[in-house]
Formats: C-alpha cells, sequence, structure tokens
C-alpha cells in the first residue's frame, strides 16, 4: 500500500490531465516578464546589496513570509557568477536584507513533467513506446548531468577570486536526518557565501549579511523560543469570524509551476507556516526524488514526518479523513495537507461557488447526500492531488483550502462530505 502512495502521489505523474490543470507559477510568471536584466551579470551589485547595503536592481515580486522574514523574488532571468540562474530570491527582516538566495541548476524545472509521452508515436507497440521513452528520459538525464558538473565547476571557478586564499568549511544545516543539508562556507568582509550542491538535482548560492548564520531551518526569530511560546503563536494565528468560519489566514500557496511537486509544494506551505526556511527544491533533494519527471520512488512519508520532527511537532498520517482531528488541527493552528482525488469538474465547480460565496455569502454548497451531488464527485480512478486545509465552517458542513498553484491564494470551500469522500491519505500536525 505504501509503495502505491509513493509512486501514485505527484499531481499527474501518470496523470497529465491533473499537470494541465496548473496555469502558472513562479518560474512561468519571471520567464513571461521580460526584463532589461535577463542575460545581465549581477554579481556585483549583489554583493554590494548584501555586504554594504546596496540597491538591489530589477522588479521584486512579493512571495510571503516566514515568521518575521518577508520573502520575494526578482521578476527577471540574469546571470550570478557567470551562469543563469532559474530564480533569485530575498530575505528581508524589518526592512533590513538579510540574505539572498540564487538557484542554479533545478532538476524540478528542467525535466517538469515529462513531457515526451506527448510526442511518442502511437503506432508503435507498448513496449516499443515505452523503450522510445526510456531513450528520451536516458538522453535527458546525460544532458541534465553534464550540465549540472559543467556548471557547478563553473561556479566554483567563479567564487575562487572572491575568496583568494580564505578556507572554506562544510557546515550542516537542520537537525533531522532526513532535511539535513551540508553547505560549503566561506567568511568574507561583511557577508558569508554558502554553495548547496547536492543529489545532482540542485546548485544554489546563498549569501548571508554579516551576522551570525543560522545552523537550522527554523527562523531566526523563533530560535530563543520554546516549544511552549511557538504553540502559543500558531493558536494566535487562527481567525474566527462572525460568520462561523475558522481559519488561518496568514498561510499562503507556494506555486508549483509544471513541476510534480503538488505533494512538495503543500508540505513547504505547511513547513514556512511552522516558521522553517525549507523551499520544494529542497525538498526534492531530501526526499530522494529521480530526475524522472515523476514523483516515482521518492520517500514522500518520510519527508512529511521529517518536516514535523524539524519543526517539533507530532504527525498523524490517516488512510481516512477524520473531520473533528481536523477542526482540532485549525483551532491549534495547524494546516492539515490532504492527497486526494482531483477532477477539472469539480475544481471548476468550487472556482464557481467562491465567486458566488463573495457576492452572497448565505449560498450554500450543493448538498452532499443526494445521489447526482456524490456522483459528480471524482472516483477511485481520478489524477491525485494534494491541497491545505486551513480552515472550516462546522454549521455549514465545509473545509476551506488552498492549492499549490497560482491564482489560487484564496481559500476556496469544499464540502466536508466530498473532502472526505476523495481524501485517500491526510497528514494532520500535532503539538
Amino acid at each position: 500500500m505504501k509503495k502505491w502512495l509513493l509512486v501514485m502521489v505527484g499531481c499527474g505523474v501518470f496523470f497529465p490531465p491533473c499537470a494541465m490543470a496548473i496555469p502558472n507559477a513562479v518560474l512561468g510568471a519571471i520567464r513571461e516578464s521580460a526584463s532589461p536584466l535577463d542575460g545581465q551579470d549581477l554579481t556585483e551589485p549583489m554583493i554590494a546589496a548584501i555586504r554594504d547595503g546596496g540597491t538591489l536592481p530589477g522588479n521584486w515580486r512579493e512571495e510571503g513570509m516566514i515568521e518575521s522574514a518577508r520573502l520575494t523574488h526578482l521578476l527577471a532571468r540574469p546571470h550570478l557568477f557567470g551562469e543563469p540562474v532559474t530564480l533569485v530570491r530575498t530575505l528581508h527582516r524589518e526592512e533590513k536584507l538579510e540574505s539572498l538566495e540564487f538557484t542554479f541548476a533545478d532538476a524540478g524545472s528542467y525535466f517538469g513533467y515529462f513531457s515526451s509521452a506527448e510526442e511518442v508515436d502511437k503506432t508503435l507497440s507498448r513496449k516499443e513506446q515505452q523503450a522510445w521513452l526510456n531513450a528520451k528520459m536516458a538522453e535527458k538525464q546525460q544532458k541534465f548531468a553534464t550540465e549540472y558538473e559543467r556548471m557547478l565547476a563553473s561556479l566554483r571557478a567563479a567564487i575562487q577570486p572572491l575568496v583568494g586564499k580564505g578556507r572554506s568549511k562544510m557546515i550542516e544545516v537542520g537537525k533531522t536526518r532526513a532535511l539535513r543539508a551540508e553547505l560549503e562556507e566561506w567568511k568574507l568582509p561583511g557577508y558569508t557565501l554558502r554553495l548547496l550542491a547536492d543529489g545532482n538535482r540542485l546548485i544554489r548560492i546563498v549569501m548571508l549579511a554579516d551576522q551570525k548564520p543560522m545552523r537550522t531551518w527554523l527562523d531566526a526569530s523563533l530560535a530563543d523560543q520554546d516549544m511552549r511560546a511557538r504553540l502559543s503563536l500558531l493558536r494566535q494565528r487562527v481567525e474566527k469570524q462572525t460568520d462561523g468560519t475558522v481559519m488561518l489566514p496568514t498561510l499562503r500557496p507556494i506555486p508549483q509551476g509544471y513541476q510534480p511537486y503538488c505533494g512538495l509544494n503543500t508540505l513547504a506551505m505547511a513547513a514556512r507556516h511552522f516558521g522553517l526556511h525549507i523551499d520544494e527544491d529542497w525538498l526534492a533533494v531530501a526526499g530522494k526524488f529521480q530526475n524522472t519527471g515523476s514523483a516515482a520512488g521518492s520517500d514522500m512519508l518520510g519527508l512529511y514526518q521529517a518536516v514535523a520532527a524539524e519543526a517539533g511537532l507530532h504527525l498523524d498520517r490517516q488512510s481516512q479523513l477524520d473531520i473533528s482531528s481536523v477542526q482540532r488541527a485549525i483551532d491549534q493552528g495547524m494546516p492539515v495537507i490532504v492527497w486526494r482525488r482531483f477532477s477539472q469538474e469539480r475544481n471548476q465547480v468550487h472556482d464557481d461557488f467562491l465567486r458566488e460565496w463573495k457576492a452572497d455569502p448565505t449560498v450554500t454548497l450543493p448538498n452532499p447526500a443526494g445521489e447526482k451531488e456524490r456522483l459528480s464527485w471524482p472516483d477511485a480512478k481520478a489524477p491525485l492531488h494534494a491541497s491545505v486545509i486551513v480552515g472550516y465552517h462546522a454549521a455549514r458542513g465545509e473545509f476551506l483550502f488552498l492549492e499549490s498553484w497560482t491564482g489560487k491564494d484564496q481559500a476556496r470551500r469544499m464540502t466536508a462530505a466530498e473532502m472526505a469522500a476523495t481524501t485517500y491519505y491526510s497528514f494532520v500536525f500535532q503539538p
């Protein structure tokens, strides 16, 4: 049973309609936003910004908060250290730039959903089609591996003049074994430079302002707080509205893009809510994602347990959704992740209902007891997807949930009955 779950979750791993349901992403917005900085090497101005407090070039988009830290990403595709970047991200605290993060070789963006299945010659036998797909994937993997090694060598060569004879040291970040990252670190005048290259999936350079760099994924503002204080902060984020809705309004989506990452992005959303500076790209490395354009073979269940442990929490895995336990978790400030069956038709129903509800908060979803309504729910043959429950309305029998894609940053509503009937695995975080 567990192996089946690991293979299937990933939002479109074996079901292209789910992949096609995802309209846009962080990277999509960057690629679609032409910038005069595209292709320019911004190494010097970026170093000046982190070291001297200089002005950051370009246009930046807000990406949410982790505790008191504000995240943004650059709407451009420049070069850093002589190489093209996939994503440039900042972290500010009280308007002071605290870190810059440059993502280079990123297997998730490179492989995406493996789309060669759409190109295969349908006149070939099933065995011949699979052989052709295997050959195309092997070719793509070799190209990425070659580029990964070339880029890593190039970045090391570009870093060398900055560090001179300064010696690096290897450091570890993270307290749980599964999420622990090993980075190479150099102390330079006014800032610290870290290089992460792990798993033949990801190369990342992080520059930190001259301060004591953290050795944990936990936000610096929480470093000196005990677990009781942190749990109190989570409870304080629960919003009880006058109409009876109970929700977590500060939790925000992390856009998934065209990657088999719905299980990772929803987990990263929860991790940020718990104050962890963990993103979906590092989770893919830690979860042993293969360079195949799918989540098959990854250790997703272990990854979920590791994030809970990193946050100092417990995780209750349920093969059936327990409505009361979800409500109790929300009351304590804990989002609940569900792996569920997905359909475009129901997705549209929930989109339409949100628009109706915003115009008239008295409208209700169709009665889940109706036979016609239940027949419209996705069945066991439907694509699989991950979502985050962020609220509930007990009297109306509704759950509020978020998705891991752009344009869904306002929680939609689903009857608790439909959520329970279409969920095949739920993850309830607990103190």
